[in-house]
């Protein structure tokens, strides 16, 4: 697995060529570099690099796998997730330095994705479901406080991201065999499912506001495709024989 980036006319660019897997890439706000996690030596860390490829950096060092990045909007930290024991959400400096436990729970928190206007974290944890089984949506301050659970199914919920605005949230809920997308209002009311397949996770929201993109399984690979905000406009993005997946927008000017 390596990460690739795809241009508007449909050109693919690879960007790195590592002996371990690279994955889950994360665009800084102004597009200039991505974060995404490598494996190396059997243990996966946080890098970063420029949207070229080049500059490769490892932020994090710790003994348990480090991965799953998202931006700060001011580009001076990333959030990620600690698998370390319980999982947690933490934070560093894109220098490595200043790493801070964020979650401090018991139970598993996952898929930290920073609110456009930096001042709060989504994420998923198993925290309140009895038998620590189902992930919900929670929200918190960007220094860990005020910790919020949005959604309350029996359903995995989890891997959300926000829209551009900050109004919304798109996550995937996933019961059973089954993973649809569905997107909610950032308090967590009104949640509307805008898939169907059965197969859709991954989701990331397009700079504009406009699209969605995510990876669906076709055939037993994952292909990327792209949606309107409420589930309209579907559209295939990827088609080969590869497995594609965990895609990110780059901001432009």
């Amino acid at each position: 697995m390596d990460v690739y980036l795809r241009t508007s006319t449909g050109k693919v660019v690879r960007l790195t060529r590592s002996k371990g897997p690279d994955q889950y890439p994360s665009f800084s706000v102004d597009g200039k570099r991505i974060a995404f996690g490598r494996v190396h030596a059997g243990n996966e860390d946080v890098y970063v690099m420029s949207s070229s490829g080049k500059a490769v950096r490892r932020v994090t060092r710790g003994p348990q796998d480090e991965t799953d990045p998202t931006w700060s909007p001011d580009g001076l930290h990333v959030a990620y997730t600690n698998f370390g024991g319980n999982d947690e959400i933490y934070a560093v400096g894109v220098d490595g330095r200043g790493a801070v436990d964020l979650t401090n729970n018991p139970a598993s928190e996952l898929d930290p994705a920073w609110s456009p206007d930096g001042t709060k974290i989504a994420f998923a944890s198993n925290r309140d479901d009895a038998k620590a089984e189902a992930y919900d949506i929670y929200v918190m301050n960007a220094d860990g406080s005020n910790q919020v659970r949005l959604t309350q199914t029996p359903a995995d919920d989890g891997e959300p991201s926000w829209s551009p605005d900050g109004a919304r949230i798109v996550f995937v809920s996933a019961s059973g065999s089954r993973a649809d997308l569905e997107v909610m209002n950032a308090d967590g009311s009104n949640a509307v499912t805008i898939t169907h397949s059965g197969h859709a996770f991954e989701p990331a929201w397009s700079p504009d506001g406009t699209k969605i993109v995510f990876t669906s399984l076709i055939g037993g690979r994952g292909e990327l495709f792209s949606l309107n905000p409420d589930g309209t406009g579907l559209r295939r993005l990827t088609r080969n024989r590869y497995d594609d997946g965990a895609a990110d927008w780059q901001p432009l000017p």
